[in-house]
C-alpha cells in the first residue's frame, strides 16, 4: 500500500512538472466570456456580437486568403486557435484596447484560465511580440516560446532566415554602428537592414544599454518596411521597428 501511494505521488508530481514545463500562462484577475463566431487565422477571430479580436503578445504566420500561398504553419496555427477557443472564449482587454484596424486587443484564455497565446507559442505556431503598452504576461510568453525553440517545434524546426521584405520579421545580425536623432535610435546591421527604436519607445532603454550593443550580434523582431527613395550608398533599404527590450536581445554565436 505504501509503495502504491509513493507511485501515485510520483506520478502526480510528474504530471505537474510536465504541465508547468509546457509553458502555460494562467490568467491574472477576472475574465469575461464571449461566443466565438469564426476563426480568421492563427491570431485573429470574430465574436458573435460583431467584435473582431486580435490576440495580444503573439504573431502567427500569415494566411493567403486570395491565392492560398500560406506561410509555413499558418494553417496549423489557425486550426490550433480553433481547437483552443472552441465555441466560447474567455478574455481580458489589453491596456490599449483597440488597434488602427478597429480590432479589439484581447488576451484570450481557455475555460481553465490558460493563455491561448502561450499555448500557440509553446507549440511553435507563432512568434512572441511586445507592443507597449500591452506588455502584460510578457515574461511568461517568453518562457513559452523558449520551450518551443529548445524543442525545435513548428516554426523553430529551422533557423530563422531574415528576408528584405515588408511585414513581420525576426532578424539576426551584427550591429555595425549606432546613431541617434529626432527619429530615435538607429542600429545599423551587417545586412541591408537598420533597426529603429522610435522616440516614443526610447524610455524603455538607457543610453548605456543601447551603446553596449555596438559590435554585438543581436536578434530583433517586429514589423519592417522598405524605405522609399533611399540612397544605397548611405542608408540601409529596410527598417525594422522595435518597441520593447524583449524584442531586441544580444545573442551568442551558439544561440
Amino acid at each position: 500500500m505504501l509503495i502504491q501511494k509513493k507511485r501515485q505521488a510520483l506520478l502526480a508530481l510528474f504530471l505537474c512538472l510536465s504541465s508547468s514545463s509546457y509553458g502555460q500562462c494562467l490568467a491574472q484577475g477576472d475574465l469575461q466570456v464571449a461566443q466565438v463566431q469564426r476563426i480568421v487565422d492563427g491570431d485573429t477571430l470574430h465574436l458573435s456580437d460583431g467584435r473582431k479580436v486580435r490576440l495580444v503578445g503573439v504573431n502567427t504566420p500569415e494566411l493567403d486568403h486570395e491565392n492560398g500561398r500560406h506561410e509555413a504553419f499558418a494553417l496549423e496555427a489557425k486550426q490550433r486557435l480553433s481547437s483552443l477557443a472552441g465555441d466560447q472564449v474567455y478574455w481580458q482587454s489589453a491596456h490599449e484596447s483597440e488597434d488602427r484596424y478597429g480590432r479589439k486587443l484581447y488576451y484570450l484564455f481557455t475555460k481553465d484560465r490558460e493563455s491561448i497565446a502561450s499555448q500557440l507559442l509553446s507549440d511553435g505556431l507563432g512568434y512572441r511580440i511586445a507592443v507597449p503598452p500591452n506588455i502584460r504576461y510578457q515574461d511568461c510568453f517568453a518562457k513559452s516560446e523558449q520551450i518551443a525553440r529548445e524543442a525545435k517545434r513548428g516554426l523553430w524546426q529551422h533557423p530563422t532566415q531574415w528576408q528584405p521584405q515588408a511585414g513581420f520579421a525576426v532578424a539576426r545580425s551584427k550591429l555595425t554602428s549606432i546613431t541617434h536623432n529626432r527619429g530615435g535610435w538607429w542600429l545599423e546591421t551587417s545586412q541591408d537592414l537598420v533597426i529603429n527604436i522610435p522616440r516614443y519607445a526610447e524610455h524603455y532603454w538607457s543610453e548605456k544599454d543601447i551603446y553596449f550593443l555596438q559590435g554585438k550580434s543581436v536578434e530583433a523582431r517586429g514589423w519592417q518596411y522598405q524605405r522609399k527613395n533611399h540612397r544605397k550608398d548611405r542608408f540601409k533599404s529596410v527598417v525594422l521597428t522595435v518597441k520593447h527590450p524583449q524584442d531586441l536581445r544580444r545573442i551568442e554565436s551558439s544561440d
